[in-house]
């Protein structure tokens, strides 16, 4: 019982991690591509 606790607060914490990192890659390329725009 204990372990599954453990297995799902792990997931949660992966799940969240993941999502964070995703954003940050979004952002960063919505970054990128507006100072291409600029550029041209």
């Amino acid at each position: 019982m204990h372990w599954d606790v453990t297995k799902y607060v792990i997931l949660f914490i992966i799940a969240i991690s993941i999502q964070y990192t995703l954003n940050k890659i979004l952002y960063e390329l919505k970054e990128i591509k507006k100072n291409l725009i600029k550029k041209m």
